[in-house]
């Protein structure tokens, strides 16, 4: 039976989960396809960072041994998801994730060489400039760190939000502020 591309990256994939690595011939014999077949279907898998190529064969990608899932969050060192993810850019290149608008905005105001930063909005799952954005705090919704704090592109869905799970809002400054103020409460009260 013949396989898609997709199908073979998919295969190729399990394959190198089971046994380690592979061999160019044997993955062309597998599939039925040509050399050149398999060497255009691994192109893809590492330019996605999923395989290596080594000389005549295949292994899996090394991940770093600090790295769970795709990125940890630099601050908390939780996974990072998609749907909370708050990124900060340095002029130098480098980015820095956090794992949600919290540890974002404490990343934020700890770097001095921001280039620039960027949360998800929190209902559309879409990335919003984090200057520009609408910051929630203390909601009855507890999505990662605490307090809470989600990040929303537009005031009026902020408010929404606000009626229904509580909490107060504030821009990204107020909101840097605002944290800092109850970590400070936090270590008098100690």
């Amino acid at each position: 039976m013949p396989y898609s591309s997709i199908d073979r990256e998919k295969k190729i994939l399990e394959l190198l989960q089971t046994q380690g690595s592979a061999s160019i011939q044997e993955l062309a014999e597998a599939f039925g396809v040509s050399n050149m077949t398999v060497h255009r279907d691994l192109n893809k898998l590492e330019q996605s960072g999923q395989i290596q190529k080594k000389h005549g064969g295949v292994t899996l990608a090394e991940k770093p041994s600090s790295v769970v899932g795709e990125y940890t969050c630099v601050m908390c060192n939780k996974p990072v998801s998609e749907r909370t993810v708050f990124i900060v850019q340095l002029e130098s290149g480098e980015q820095k994730r956090a794992c949600c608008a919290h540890c974002g905005l404490m990343i934020q105001s700890q770097t001095k060489d921001a280039w620039q930063s960027l949360a998800v909005d929190y209902l559309h799952g879409h990335m919003v400039s984090a200057n520009q954005a609408i910051y929630l705090i203390g909601s009855e919704l507890s999505i990662c760190c605490v307090p809470s704090v989600l990040s929303f592109g537009a005031q009026k869905e902020a408010e929404k939000f606000k009626k229904g799970f509580g909490g107060d809002l504030f821009t990204m400054e107020e909101a840097i502020v605002h944290l800092h103020g109850m970590m400070h409460a936090q270590k008098q009260g100690a």
